[in-house]
């Protein structure tokens, strides 16, 4: 049988080329080469194929996966909750509150879609008709003219990539763009995005800026303001519209007109707007509480890092009350104010130089005209932060100039432009002006804490044209002359300067052990030294309680114990210097007086003769076991205060004495609570019994002569109307000032003092520099509450009536007849009172 197949075509091998490469006669050239371009194609394709997958390969390994929504973890503000449940606050990086997609007005999303994004609900996550539109026009202009991100591009820039303009992030971001819609729905992504995008202000996401600009929920703004919204994100320092009203309407007209051709409003709706003016609320004033967030964001950075606390969106419980906060900042403002009068005028902040009044009116004039606010407010120059050197130049002092709004009990930095002995004028905006008396500026004598100047005789004395004064408005009334101009119609102004001396204020609720209030000094955007909880000062006598108290439980003293009130020259045994303690009165002493009268009108001497008989280490147990912990000098000067201590653990110790000796910390935190709901920290209240309570309660008794004894250093303080009890503290040349105190439901202290522990004056006692600041508080936090009596001694105090001078048991009909306490066991017996000598008193209180 034959192989050959007579069906089919004999088999022709292909010749082979010579030598030169050239094929045999008898195919086409041209064929010959298209089978090479061929080959070589196909080979390019396989090449490039390769490439392009080793390509993805590679840049995929480096983008991050994001398969669901719930993937977003994105940096949020953590939350501070005050005691009455309102937000006081928050801690961030970025300010982002995360709002769901239904919570998102419809309206919003069409403004944000017209502006950014009109096909987004139609393209793949990447728009290829605007990439290469754009890409024409920038290599026409030689510039980045036109944007071609597409929302879900922006998403992927801005979650997972950096703003730097290669090859690689752009591949990167069409790569991940792909992969973000496979995974997520295009709400999803929309939702990622109106959530994470910056809107300015370092405020994140819609809800935020809504809030800030709107001063409302994002669920709550209408048309105008969603268009507003949508427009930001492109330039959102450049068209903020607090800062450049004009800029934002035309960008506000341009989101209008595209939401208009995309068939999301009709033409009235859109004319309606366009010829709308932007018109925000004022900014919400800062919540009070400054110094408090401060001290709380402090211990939780050190607890949990300071990213958790920035970003982790936590919410934090705190125990601060914001209406005792609020009244705590004014009476501790209220009361350095009054204390920096005392101490005279510091001058005004800058002079212009001679000439320039006018040319520094025209040039602010123009600024004002520009940013002038609008709306039912009255516009005007404040010149607060000008630079000294800067004020004798009107283009730089325009510069630095702010426009804000005209309020009562507000300070301003006004331009003087008259002054003779009746007023001075200021300047504040072109129809402002307002007359300064000099009965506003009696005080304001030369500045000189350590001795007196003479008082001026008129206002041209302390203000002259082109000075920069601050001003205080007292009462302001307005009325409207137009649609966009409000004019002041009565205006009444005071002479004012921001204190140079300090202090620090600290409120707790005894039974919760709680700070319902917290200050650290006058004002925290001028410094934010906590001075309640960093500084650390002499407390004076101050720590005359804790002596006190040491000296009852010893059972050698009773509140009825003389003690000489005598000069004596003590010899300290540690330096084996003598040292003869004085009492504040200088050359006056008492003789021997009762303990309760010693501490009432604090004398030192009978303090130093207690701390010498009991040892310093019973001043620092009784101090340490009512939680103030820190060092007591090796000296018998510490009777009066000479060692450090921070005005919270003063105040906490107090405390102690307050609650019968019961030691406990300071609860500032209430409960931490993380983003998924997870209570992570909570506080609880577990007090120990540290000090006797007899001892702590007796000391707490001997205490309210303090206020209620005519004679005692803080007498002034029974204004208060109710009971309590408390010490001054007044250090060496007066340089520290304090009162600390309590009724039966709160303690508090106050401190007043120079940063850098100058002399106050020789007027600036505990009670006269720092008692009024704890009055004014205490009748703020007790205003409608009900008198609460002084609680009942615990066991082991007994309480009798006896004679005030003699200090013997007192009979029946005797007129000098008072209660006092004593430890059980301590009290005066009938026989002891039959022994008593007689006394030149005794005639007087002889029957008749």
């Amino acid at each position: 049988m034959s192989d050959a197949q007579p069906d089919s075509e004999p088999y022709e091998p292909v010749p082979a080329p010579d030598y030169q490469g050239h094929l045999p006669a008898g195919r086409p050239r041209w064929k010959s080469r298209l089978l090479r371009l061929l080959a070589w194609g196909g080979a390019a394709a396989v090449v490039a194929t390769v490439a392009l997958f080793a390509g993805y390969l590679y840049l995929a390994r480096e983008v991050p996966t994001f398969d669901t929504v719930k993937d977003y973890r994105p940096l949020v503000s953590s939350h501070v909750i005050a005691r009455d449940g309102t937000v006081v606050g928050e801690f961030f990086k970025e300010r982002r509150t995360v709002v769901p997609m239904e919570k998102i007005p419809r309206v919003l999303l069409q403004a944000v879609i017209s502006a950014e994004d009109k096909d987004f609900y139609q393209h793949p996550g990447v728009n290829p008709v605007a990439l290469v539109r754009a890409a024409i026009v920038d290599t026409l202009s030689g510039r980045k003219r036109l944007g071609a991100s597409t929302i879900t591009q922006q998403v992927v820039k801005n979650f997972f990539l950096s703003s730097e303009k290669r090859w690689q992030r752009k591949l990167k971001e069409i790569l991940l763009s792909a992969r973000l819609e496979r995974n997520l729905s295009k709400d999803d992504i929309l939702f990622l995005y109106l959530n994470q995008i910056n809107f300015g202000r370092a405020r994140y996401g819609v809800e935020e800026a809504s809030l800030y600009y709107f001063n409302k929920h994002v669920w709550e703004i209408d048309l105008g303001e969603a268009a507003i919204l949508a427009g930001l994100p492109q330039n959102p320092s450049r068209i903020n519209p607090r800062r450049h009203a004009d800029r934002a309407k035309r960008r506000q007209i341009y989101v209008l007109d595209r939401m208009l051709a995309n068939g999301y409003i009709t033409r009235a709706e859109h004319d309606s707007e366009v010829e709308k003016p932007i018109v925000l609320p004022p900014v919400p004033p800062e919540p009070p509480g400054a110094f408090y967030l401060d001290e709380v964001r402090r211990q939780l950075v050190a607890q949990y890092g300071e990213a958790a606390v920035d970003g982790s969106g936590m919410t934090i419980e705190i125990a601060m009350d914001p209406k005792l906060q609020a009244a705590a900042e004014t009476a501790l403002r209220d009361g350095l104010r009054a204390v920096d009068r005392r101490q005279g005028y510091r001058g005004p902040r800058a002079r212009l130089g001679a000439g320039q009044v006018e040319a520094a009116r025209s040039a602010l004039s123009q600024k004002l005209g520009q940013q002038a606010l609008g709306g039912d407010e009255v516009s005007v120059v404040d010149l607060d932060g000008i630079p000294e050197n800067d004020a004798a130049k009107p283009d730089s002092l325009a510069r630095g100039a702010r426009v804000r709004a005209l309020q009562e009990d507000e300070t301003y930095i006004a331009l003087v432009t008259a002054a003779d002995a009746r007023e001075a004028k200021v300047w504040l905006a072109p129809d402002v002006t307002a007359s300064v008396p000099f009965s506003t500026m009696q005080w304001a004598r030369k500045f000189s804490p350590e001795k007196s100047t003479p008082l001026p005789r008129g206002a041209n004395e302390v203000l002259a044209p082109g000075d920069l004064a601050e001003i205080r408005v007292l009462r302001l009334a307005t009325t409207r002359d137009g649609p966009d101009h409000v004019r002041p119609t009565r205006l009444e102004v005071a002479l004012e300067q921001d204190p140079l001396v300090e202090g620090a204020f600290v409120g707790i609720d005894l039974k919760t052990r709680q700070v319902v209030a917290l200050v650290g000094g006058y004002d925290q955007t001028l410094a934010t030294f906590n001075r309640a909880t960093q500084a650390r000062r002499q407390p004076g006598s101050a720590i005359k309680p804790f002596i006190y108290a040491a000296a009852l439980e010893s059972g050698r003293y009773t509140p009825t114990t003389r003690v000489d009130d005598s000069p004596e020259v003590i010899v300290d045994p540690w330096t084996g210097k003598p040292w003869k303690p004085q009492n504040f009165e200088k050359d006056e002493f008492a003789g021997p007086i009762p303990l309760r009268r010693a501490l009432a009108e604090s004398k030192n001497t009978v303090a130093v003769k207690l701390l010498v008989a009991l040892g310093l280490d019973k001043l620092r147990t009784e101090a340490a076991e009512a939680g103030v912990t820190s060092d007591i000098p090796q000296s018998f000067t510490a009777a009066l205060g000479t060692g450090e201590a921070g005005v919270l653990e003063m105040v906490n110790g107090y405390t102690t004495l307050a609650t019968w000796g019961q030691k406990a910390d300071p609860i500032l935190i209430r409960r931490v609570v993380s983003r998924d709901g997870v209570t992570t920290q909570a506080a609880k209240l577990d007090p120990v019994q540290s000090m006797r309570a007899d001892v702590a309660y007796l000391t707490a008794d001997l205490m309210r002569s303090v206020i209620e004894d005519p004679e005692g250093t803080a007498h002034s303080l029974s204004a208060l109307g109710r009971p309590a009890a408390g010490k001054t503290g007044t250090t060496s040349e007066h340089r520290d000032g304090w009162f600390i105190g309590f009724t039966p439901t709160l303690v508090a202290g106050a401190w007043v003092g120079f940063d850098d522990h100058r002399m106050m004056g020789s007027y600036e006692t505990g009670g006269h520099c720092a008692g009024p600041i704890w009055l004014s508080w205490m009748r703020a936090a007790t205003a409608g509450t009900d008198l609460e009596p002084w609680p009942q001694p615990p066991p082991g105090v007994t309480c009798e009536r006896v004679n005030r001078n003699t200090c013997a048991l007192a009979n029946d009909n005797d007129p000098f007849a008072v209660r006092e306490c004593f430890l059980s066991g301590t009290e005066p017996t009938p026989a002891q009172t039959a022994d008593l000598p007689g006394s030149p008193d005794d005639f007087y209180q002889a029957p008749r």
